[in-house]
């Protein structure tokens, strides 16, 4: 009935100026993929291949294999350069030793890349530069869970959008100059602090279409206080949905912790969910397993003892061709509240995320955006490979790479 009501919910609508896609990567030989979400290689490759002037790559790293997913998207990129599109790229230190063997190649056919130390760069407070974006032309923008990376295309699920408007494209614009300045040695201050006129906020959202449908959304970025002067913390944009549900709120994301790495204890989201919970919310949460083993998941375990709270680990099966290192794994980063609004993120669920990570997401107002995520939510939840946790179970650290 869902999808029936979902499919005949697309037909009608105006079409806006600007326009939402859902993008979903399907891990190969699993029974993900929802029919109403685009697959990235065939989005990314399109937006590359029609960018005219100008294209800004924002990467945590690349991860090419010859013959592999990502190996055409990174030609199409080498051949934006040839007919005199302006490309630009940044990936983080931290994953350089994965990156350095396509940057080579890609600085070779003239694309202008540089590494930045965000950690550094972020005063030394950590972090790493997280987000997974690239824009067009001033035009377009895809925003996602998605690495540059082989796997992320056919072994790992993932999500993210495809974003056709102006004022979104800005907004990841002013993100963008920031860090390459950063990248470059530059004080970034100046671009941040400047006030900006249009931002696609949560006080003034962007109307889109949406499978033919109207929707209206807005844009949140991290790290908090680092970020233009003007636009929407993505840690302030989910807890403001988490407080706004009445019935129902699903979620599915890899980590979950409320403090990494030695830092202290950061409570802000576990709290907006344990206050959701006690005033009656289902709360239905979807971890991976690399969030399990060890001290990793006392938080997770904690959570799941909460009434009304109800947590699931996904554990995607192996590959028919072997075990292959750092891939079948979930890990999307989306909210969907009550069936009608939802939030697609680059950024784990997690202190280091919001505090002192580059990240990026995307709130959608509207049953056309939040009726995908669900139908997302409910393979997963529903699927075979999502257990219930168990709180008192010793969990064993999976084998990652």
């Amino acid at each position: 009935m869902k999808k029936i009501f979902l499919a005949a919910m697309f037909l009608a609508g105006p079409l806006m100026a600007a326009e939402l896609q859902l993008v979903e990567s399907v891990p190969d030989e699993t029974v993900y993929g929802s029919s109403f979400t685009a697959r990235p290689q065939a989005v990314w490759l399109e937006m590359i291949n029609s960018a005219a002037k100008t294209l800004d790559i924002e990467q945590f790293y690349i991860a090419d294999q010859a013959g592999e997913a990502l190996e055409p998207v990174l030609e199409a990129v080498k051949a934006a350069v040839k007919r005199n599109v302006k490309v630009r790229l940044i990936v983080d230190l931290a994953m350089i030793k994965e990156s350095g063997r396509s940057l080579p190649p890609l600085r070779a056919a003239g694309v202008d890349a540089r590494v930045i130390d965000f950690k550094k760069k972020n005063g030394g407070g950590g972090g790493v530069q997280h987000s997974k974006f690239f824009t067009l032309d001033g035009r377009e923008v895809y925003v996602g869970s998605q690495n540059f990376d082989w796997r992320s295309l056919k072994h790992i699920h993932e999500a993210g959008l495809r974003i056709k408007s102006a004022r979104a494209a800005a907004d990841f614009n002013r993100v963008f100059e920031a860090d390459w300045a950063l990248a470059g040695g530059k004080n970034a201050k100046k671009l941040l602090d400047k006030k900006a006129k249009n931002a696609v906020t949560a006080a003034k959202p962007e109307e889109a279409g949406m499978n033919g449908s109207t929707v209206t959304y807005s844009l949140a970025f991290s790290p908090v206080g680092l970020i233009p002067n003007g636009f929407d913390t993505e840690i302030d944009a989910m807890t403001r949905l988490i407080k706004a549900a009445k019935k129902t709120l699903h979620g599915q994301v890899m980590n979950y912790a409320l403090s990494e790495y030695g830092s202290k204890r950061w409570a802000e989201l576990d709290e907006a969910l344990r206050i959701a919970a006690a005033r009656g919310v289902a709360v239905e949460l979807i971890f991976a397993d690399w969030s399990m083993g060890g001290k990793a998941d006392r938080d997770i375990k904690a959570l799941s003892k909460t009434d009304n709270i109800a947590i699931k680990i996904s554990s995607l099966p192996q590959h028919s061709s072997g075990f292959i290192p750092f891939a079948r794994v979930e890990h999307l980063k989306y909210l969907v509240v009550d069936g009608e609004a939802g939030f697609v993120t680059t950024s784990n669920w997690g202190p280091g995320y919001f505090l002192t990570s580059r990240g990026a997401g995307v709130v959608i107002n509207g049953a056309a955006g939040a009726g995908i995520l669900e139908d997302i939510f409910d393979r997963a939840w529903n699927g075979p490979y999502a257990q219930p946790v168990d709180p008192l179970k010793d969990y064993q650290p999976v084998k990652k790479g």
